[in-house]
């Protein structure tokens, strides 16, 4: 898989670390993709990264870079009251390289979107990737491991009043299949007062309740979502897809400034700060087959209430070996599934 999409992206950044590598594409609007011993870790839709079309969302897969709300008042994904539609900035754009080394690469772009309520704004869209270090893989073992995290910016130029724009940094990990993958997270409070389901469809029978720990098998018939409250200081999420033998850890840290606010694909009929979450999975059901660990950053505010922009930390683990080994890592690090 590597290869074909190098046969895409001749010109692919790639980045060594330890037991596998980091991909980093121009071409695919910086989309970020992973190996880990020469298995592809991310859903990868090869046709479509070949032969994009024009007219729609090019759904390629890897670990994507967005914009929030996706609806709502405010939403990116309605411009003009319109039907759901990703806009050329996000679909087609492409990003060029402003830096790399061996162990980290930087590309950027130029991008304006229009919101739900028909204004515009520019945005300067720049993402950060860094392997991650030997003392990132503490306690893996015999694990085979790679990773790497990421500073993804979204700076606005010029003046955007929160009274007219929302923003947020939020970045999509989707990964290949949903049915027999079992997801998880961890907080600093009780699981079941940190989830926030107002999202695709009714996801209460698939979610399980352990202490600060909560799983959500994905699969089924229908797409589903769930989020964790920024309040309830989430500390993870992840994946164990023990079909692949593969897991993935997503974290990021909670920022004291910012204003967290509603990213949900719906009316949020009770308003854009009637959420505030940290993290999202996102079921794609056996009708899509993959799943999405998704990370949400906070909108930045100046003392005149503009928009200075969202500023979004993450870092991915990915870790490799038997369903037993992977399930006993979890188990070392207080997460039993």
């Amino acid at each position: 898989m590597p290869a074909k999409l190098k046969a895409i992206d001749p010109g692919v950044l790639e980045l060594a670390c330890k037991d596998g590598s980091i991909f980093v594409s121009n071409k695919l609007q910086g989309r970020i993709f992973a190996q880990i011993n020469g298995t592809f870790v991310h859903n990868f839709v090869e046709k479509l990264a070949a032969s994009p079309d024009p007219d729609n969302f090019n759904n390629i897969g890897g670990n994507s870079l967005w914009p929030a709300p996706e609806g709502g008042d405010f939403a990116y994904n309605y411009p003009d009251h319109s039907d759901w539609q990703v806009q050329s900035g996000i679909n087609t754009v492409q990003t060029a390289t402003l830096e790399k080394t061996d162990k980290k690469a930087v590309v950027s772009k130029r991008i304006k979107l229009r919101n739900r309520n028909g204004k515009e704004i520019e945005l300067d869209f720049v993402r950060e990737v860094q392997v991650l270090e030997e003392k990132d893989f503490w306690n893996t073992g015999k694990l085979a491991c790679t990773g790497y995290r990421t500073v993804d910016r979204l700076t606005v130029i010029g003046k955007c009043s929160k009274e007219d724009y929302l923003l947020s940094a939020w970045s999509l990990e989707q990964l290949p299949g949903a049915e027999g993958i079992t997801a998880f997270g961890k907080c600093c409070a009780p699981a079941k007062d940190c989830i926030n389901d107002d999202f695709y469809g009714d996801s209460s029978s698939r979610v399980q309740y352990k202490g600060d720990v909560f799983t959500f098998e994905l699969g089924g018939p229908n797409r589903l979502q769930i989020a964790i409250k920024a309040a309830a200081q989430p500390v993870m999420i992840g994946s164990l897809d023990r079909n692949r033998n593969i897991l993935v850890i997503r974290t990021t840290p909670a920022q004291d400034k910012g204003i967290y606010f509603n990213i949900a694909d719906n009316d949020q009929k009770d308003g854009p700060y009637s959420a505030a979450d940290m993290f999202s999975i996102f079921n794609g059901s056996q009708e899509l087959n993959f799943h999405e660990l998704e990370t949400i950053a906070p909108m930045q505010v100046d003392a005149d209430g503009n928009i200075t922009g969202s500023e979004l930390h993450s870092m991915t683990l990915i870790c490799q070996g038997s369903a037993g080994e992977l399930e006993n890592y979890l188990r070392e690090s207080g997460i039993t599934l």
